[in-house]
């Protein structure tokens, strides 16, 4: 048998999932580690029913030497529900990098890929990533073909100080959800839905639950907006510090020199400040960014009441995340503070071709919480 061995994690495996993840920060201006406290495998419910995790273990050294994740769920395509897989966490620890794994994973994903439980993948890169680009959609013999399909802007949107309308605008109201809104809910996300490619097909289930979808998103933090008394709307607050955190791992130089000069006057002005490196960024995802037929003014009601409840919470930042040819993604721009862009591709084998050749323009859609 060789030194390495590609197989199913279980959650025996957790604490070096997570030990994995502290290890491989997203190197930048502000290097930050993704991580999944206090559970690897609880924190992967927000991907969907079906999640699995292949890991690469070094027989010899008995550790694990990197892992990615292979989820499935329903979503639209052309408006039609359609099994749609996610590929995600892709991590090696620096010691195993160039050493030909990577093809061999694939390999490995591509026996897990014989279920037959989708044949079409979406994944995402980090603009200016280029290593990673240029081995994942090099066509080397066994990769799966990577096709692009747009940039993702994740926008970050300083809470601070600043003096939010109530969400009130146009003839606009915007309330918190309860319990007995979820009906009104799933058929708002029914009917808005279509309208973006790989929007996945929420059910009950995905709500108001530690185990669900949606985990730690109460109905309070879900914010709805009516027009003569229809439902027309929604975007969520979703606190998601109990199982994901985004930990600072070290600062370029000219911020760490300018942190503590920079975060006296932010306190001053009632600003965000940066936290020093080992501590986390307090932040909101913007949750189901759905407003029925692009209406600007019921996004503008529902962002600025999203920020409005915020205020009063512990939280820095408000985060959303929407595809370069969204309609709102305009409407969310003038409130970002910086902005993140990262590739969507769609990956697929031989058998997904035909899928692929058929999928129209739509936006495309990304639940910036499931990532």
């Amino acid at each position: 048998m060789g030194r390495f061995k590609f197989e199913l994690a279980t959650r025996d495996d957790d604490a070096e999932l997570r030990s994995i993840l502290a290890a491989t920060p997203m190197d930048g201006q502000i290097s930050l580690s993704f991580r999944r406290e206090p559970s690897f495998f609880d924190a992967a419910a927000v991907e969907g029913d079906f999640h699995q995790v292949a890991i690469c273990r070094d027989s010899r050294d008995k550790r694990i030497a990197g892992f990615g994740c292979r989820s499935v769920r329903m979503m639209y395509v052309n408006g039609q529900p359609t099994p749609i897989g996610y590929l995600s966490a892709l991590r090696a620890l620096p010691e195993y990098r160039n050493r030909g794994l990577v093809a061999r994973g694939y390999a490995f994903l591509h026996q897990l890929h014989a279920d037959g439980r989708t044949s079409l993948y979406l994944t995402t890169i980090t603009a200016g990533n280029e290593p990673a680009l240029a081995v994942l959609t090099s066509g080397r013999a066994g990769l799966p073909t990577y096709r692009f399909a747009g940039t993702y802007h994740t926008m970050v949107i300083s809470i601070g100080r600043r003096r939010f309308r109530n969400g009130a605008s146009a003839g606009v109201d915007v309330r918190s959800a309860t319990n007995d809104d979820l009906h009104d809910v799933l058929e708002l996300l029914r009917a808005a839905g279509p309208s973006r490619q790989f929007f996945p097909c929420y059910e009950a289930e995905d709500f108001f639950d530690r185990r669900a979808t949606f985990r730690d998103l109460t109905p309070a933090d879900l914010l709805l907006a009516f027009r003569d008394g229809q439902l027309v709307g929604t975007l969520g607050g979703w606190n998601q510090r109990g199982f994901k955190q985004s930990v600072v791992e070290r600062y370029a130089a000219h911020l760490r020199w300018s942190r503590p000069l920079y975060n006296s006057w932010a306190r001053l002005r009632g600003m965000p400040m940066l936290p020093p490196p080992g501590k986390p960024f307090h932040y909101l995802t913007g949750a189901l960014p759905v407003v029925l037929d692009d209406d600007p003014a019921v996004f503008r009601a529902l962002l600025e009441g999203a920020l409005a409840k915020a205020v009063t919470g512990s939280c820095d930042f408000l985060v959303i995340g929407l595809h370069e040819s969204d309609p709102l993604l305009p409407l969310a721009k003038p409130y970002q503070l910086a902005s993140y862009l990262t590739g969507i591709y769609l990956v697929s084998w031989d058998q997904g071709e035909p899928l692929l050749a058929q999928i129209d323009d739509r936006p495309a859609y990304l639940e910036l919480g499931c990532l």
